[in-house]
């Protein structure tokens, strides 16, 4: 097992790579701009928190004013950052407190990650494997992306706790592992519902286990004990209206706490009983989750199509169907595909090769980790944000294999059969670099970007960074119609409000911003009257604008493009670096 105190090289590494990734992301965290528009709304959430909001009230009360726009973030998650800046800020003051907690919470769980793989692959390989796997973890993008400084959104957390469930199952202490994993399951889904999916992967398995082999009941039953209990836990401790409550199809609502009790009032009992016949537990667990399903679709039918099933049909054609993560493989930007898939490729490959490598007193141990790698992977090809929980998996098979390369290549003496290795090692550590690298390779060959696009495409950059937005400031204070993913960034750095961001549980506000850039200026301007609206800006070259002029080139947007402003906007300039802004007469 892999211990810090043994492991203090393991622990030197991560502090190094660390460095590396707080100076590569130094600009993200001296502005505190973080990543993306999540991380801005998060710091925005965290404030207000801190400034006395209530623990039970995630409003956001500069959007969509004066009534405010629903926010379905845990503040769970805001937790670990708010006793940073808490504690930090009598040192460092209140902007290096933000930036202290932007650094330290994203870096422990990358850390907190890699150990976890590293221990597993220690369980499976041994210590060769260990070290491999504490390497890879720490320089797979895919893990990068939601795991570097200043990613304080909740998706870090959510592969912390897939990865803290998957160790569990190796874990010799029975009850204690079942314990640990049915809090991590409980966590994941109340920060985010996206968990679904991988939390009903871990009962799959854990309910195949106790099919197949009656002794793995005690694994199965503790779990449910602390799943249910941690779940209905955080529910009443976060909502307190408890199972009156509105159900939502985006976040832990009565109707998943009923579905919960309906399959642990017929499985529980089950796994305690333990009947012998195995036809007779695959009945029960199909019983079980047959309840769960049934009580879901009874409650809450609208969810049936996900998370999204209830979104307003012109929010989804203008602003979800364009949001990419949320949406497969096969509608993702090429170039972001072959980084990040091709690890899940060479870690299915991997695990084959494993198989054959491993001795048969061993190899049982790579079961569960080729149950969850296929599922996982399968997932993040209909859903692309989940392919960093695939990656997670996919760093231990590569590993394994990797510290065999390694093994090879000190033992054999011909240079010429070493060589290879090195090759072989490289596609293994670093896969989708070296495929993306291959196909930009191929297909930029004599193509050159012409200079005016990329000199727009720079300036379209400029004009949308964090510096630029906050020159907005020197208005007088008033509220915004602005692109979607500029309204967190305006509410970080400004005291003014905006109608709408990126955000869905927005409902009537993100469709009455739609409408507003869409329809003709006589219908946009009541809308605008309507939510007092003081300031248009815009970025001229922003996608979503786009979208918006080739769809209603009659709609308000296309003729203020054109330069055709109705007489009610009267236009003041340019601020930052190229935002546009025009007053509301």
């Amino acid at each position: 097992m892999i211990s810090l105190r043994r492991e203090w090289p393991l622990l030197a590494l991560w502090l190094f790579a660390c460095a590396i990734f707080v100076a590569l992301g130094w600009d993200r965290i001296v502005t505190r701009a973080g990543w993306d528009p999540d991380d801005q709304l998060r710091l925005v959430q965290l404030r207000d928190f801190l400034g006395g909001q209530s623990w039970f009230d995630t409003t956001q009360y500069r959007m969509n004013a004066p009534d405010g726009a629903p926010v379905h973030w845990s503040r769970l998650i805001e937790l670990p950052l708010a006793l940073i800046v808490v504690l930090a800020t009598p040192l460092l003051g209140p902007e290096r407190a933000e930036m202290a907690a932007g650094i330290i919470v994203p870096m422990a769980c990358l850390g907190g990650v890699a150990f976890l793989l590293a221990h597993v692959a220690g369980k499976i390989a041994g210590r060769p494997a260990a070290l491999a796997t504490f390497l890879l973890a720490i320089i797979a993008p895919a893990l990068l992306i939601q795991l570097r400084p200043m990613r304080i959104d909740h998706h870090g957390w959510q592969i912390f706790c897939a990865v803290l469930g998957f160790a569990t199952l190796y874990w010799a202490n029975v009850r204690k592992a079942g314990l640990v994993l049915g809090v991590a399951l409980a966590v994941w889904i109340h920060i985010s519902l996206e968990g679904a999916p991988m939390t009903a992967a871990f009962f799959l398995y854990l309910g195949w286990r106790w099919i197949v082999n009656v002794a793995e009941g005690q694994r199965l039953f503790w779990t449910l004990c602390s799943f249910v209990a941690a779940g209905t836990g955080l529910f009443f401790g976060t909502q307190l209206a408890g199972l009156s409550a509105q159900n939502f199809c985006d976040t832990v609502s009565p109707a998943h706490i009923w579905a919960i009790f309906a399959a642990t009032l017929i499985l529980l009992p089950a796994v305690y009983a333990s009947p012998f016949n195995r036809y007779v537990r695959a009945g029960l667990t199909l019983i079980a989750g047959s309840a769960a399903l049934a009580t879901l679709m009874w409650l809450i039918p609208q969810c049936s199509a996900g998370g999204f099933g209830d979104l307003d049909p012109v929010v989804r054609k203008f602003w979800y169907i364009h949001v990419m993560e949320g949406l497969p493989v096969w509608y993702q930007d090429t170039d972001v595909a072959i980084t990040l898939l091709p690890p899940l490729a060479v870690a299915l490959a991997s695990l084959l090769i494993a198989f054959r490598l491993i001795d048969a007193v061993h190899r049982p141990k790579l079961v569960p980790l080729g149950f969850f790698l296929i599922y996982a992977s399968i997932l993040s090809l209909l859903v692309f944000r989940t392919v960093a929980v695939a990656t997670a998996f996919a760093v231990i098979p590569i590993a394994l294999c990797l510290a065999e390369t390694i093994r090879r290549y000190r033992d054999e003496p011909i240079f010429t059969k070493r060589m290879p290795l090195v090759g072989i090692a490289l596609m293994l550590a670093i896969p989708g670099p070296i495929a993306a690298n291959v196909a930009q390779a191929f297909s930029n060959s004599g193509k050159v970007t012409p200079k005016n696009e990329a000199m727009r495409e720079a300036a379209q950059e400029k004009c949308e960074t964090i510096e630029s937005i906050q020159a907005l400031s020197r208005l007088p204070t008033g509220n915004i119609v602005a692109p979607f993913d500029l309204g967190p960034a305006i509410l970080l750095t400004t005291k003014h409000s905006v109608l709408a961001s990126s955000h869905h549980r927005n409902r009537q506000g993100m469709r009455d911003q739609i409408d507003i850039l869409r329809l003709p200026p006589d219908q946009a301007h009541p809308i605008m009257k309507r939510h007092a609206i003081d300031y248009l800006v815009a970025c001229p070259g922003e996608a979503e604008l786009k979208n918006y002029s080739f769809n209603n080139p009659l709609g308000l947007w296309a003729q203020v493009e054109k330069g055709r402003t109705p007489d009610w906007l009267e236009y003041q300039g340019t601020v930052g670096k190229g935002l546009k802004v025009w007053r509301v007469r």
